[in-house]
């Protein structure tokens, strides 16, 4: 199954066909694999490996007499921890981008009206909305795609997220101002599902469980803020939050498409789009 198929027809114009909801497929099934991956990683890295790692050497060690700073064990491991945390990060958000393109996509198709002779003129003009798409900075992007007024605060943490990325990228995660978007801070939004216990503290993806205690799965609203000059830390964590930001953003899109279309989503999941 293809997200957009561009269908010609004898002595017509031709037709569209495109599966928004295939988009949400695709994409959690992109954010599934970072979550296993990062999963992975994280029990690999917090199991204890000192004795090993001190004790046994490759066939060729790389060693050098004038370093200029000498790590202990829990700083190398801490060093580590960053540079994973860091790596996934920056894939979440490549996953992120790859999302808002295709959507940029069917939103587009869903939006143009009947361009040139035939259907493949239309793919041709939907080709070069694409180019343009991609070149435009992250904020842009956002600004691109309408969503009902409930739906707006995702594609605003979204843009947090794209900060952040900044900051990671271009100043080794110290914030700076252009990353802030809150009284000299940068300020991330998460809802997320998370067991609540009768005290009504949230428990972390990694918190432990008392057998005594009754949780409830409930949508917890929470927010994390970072000052000019601080190291950025987004833990593994608040990445894994995010996913649920990236699905709601992504839902706001898809029911404005389907919307656009008066096509009821909880009908058919394809829209065909012809042209008279």
């Amino acid at each position: 199954m293809e997200l957009v198929t561009y269908e010609a027809i004898p002595n017509d114009y031709g037709q569209v066909r495109f599966f928004p909801l295939l988009l949400a497929n695709q994409t959690n099934t992109f954010l599934e694999e970072w979550f296993i991956n990062f999963k992975f990683l994280h029990f690999c890295i917090n199991r204890d490996v000192k004795k090993d790692f001190l004790e046994y050497r490759l066939p060729i060690e790389f060693v050098y007499s004038l370093r200029v700073k000498n790590r202990t064990f829990d700083g190398m491991k801490d060093d580590v921890n960053l540079l994973i945390e860091r790596s996934l990060f920056q894939d979440l958000f490549r996953i992120l981008v790859s999302t808002l393109e295709k959507a940029n996509e069917i939103y587009e198709i869903a939006m143009t009206k009947k361009t040139g002779n035939s259907v493949f003129d239309l793919k041709t003009e939907i080709e070069k909305k694409k180019r343009t798409f991609h070149s435009l900075p992250f904020p842009e992007k956002i600004k691109k795609f309408e969503v009902k007024e409930n739906f707006k605060k995702f594609l605003q943490a979204l843009d947090a997220v794209n900060k952040a990325r900044n900051c990671y990228e271009h100043r080794n995660g110290i914030l700076g101002k252009e990353d802030c978007n809150s009284d000299n801070k940068l300020i991330i939004n998460f809802r997320f599902p998370a067991p609540v216990a009768h005290d009504g503290k949230a428990r972390g993806i990694f918190d432990t469980m008392s057998i005594d205690k009754k949780y409830t799965l409930q949508f917890v609203e929470e927010r994390k803020a970072f000052r000019i000059n601080q190291r950025l830390d987004m833990t593994f964590n608040d990445s894994y939050k995010l996913l649920y930001t990236i699905n709601f953003a992504l839902k706001g899109i898809i029911d404005n498409i389907y919307e656009s279309c008066g096509v009821p989503e909880t009908k058919q999941s394809w829209i065909l789009k012809q042209f008279k």
